[in-house]
């Protein structure tokens, strides 16, 4: 069972954009988690317990996108020779491939 307040809030966004209320509450789902997945990687990368290239990967976006979210907060790098290091080899064999 939904809250009342909860179902006003769909219903107005359903009119805003006018998509059905299944399509909404997947896109908004779907939204949710990613953007849930962002703050527990910025959290663990914060509290260095990943580096800047496994929040990436757990955000699920480029390490581009996680250095404009950490700058977007105002959240200082904790870079450190390893996890340049670790780029680099990303970088070298992403390249090899080619």
């Amino acid at each position: 069972m939904m809250p009342d307040d909860l179902k006003k809030e769909i219903d107005n966004l359903k009119t805003l954009y006018n998509e059905e209320q299944s399509s909404l509450i997947r896109r908004l789902l779907k939204k949710s988690i990613n953007d849930e997945k962002i703050e527990i990687a910025v959290k663990m990368y914060i509290d260095e317990k990943i580096s800047l290239g496994k929040a990436a990967e757990l955000a699920g976006i480029s390490i581009w996108e996680i250095l404009d979210e950490l700058k977007r907060r105002n959240i200082g790098l904790k870079y450190k020779i390893s996890d340049a290091e670790l780029e680099v080899e990303k970088l070298l064999k992403r390249y090899e491939k080619r």
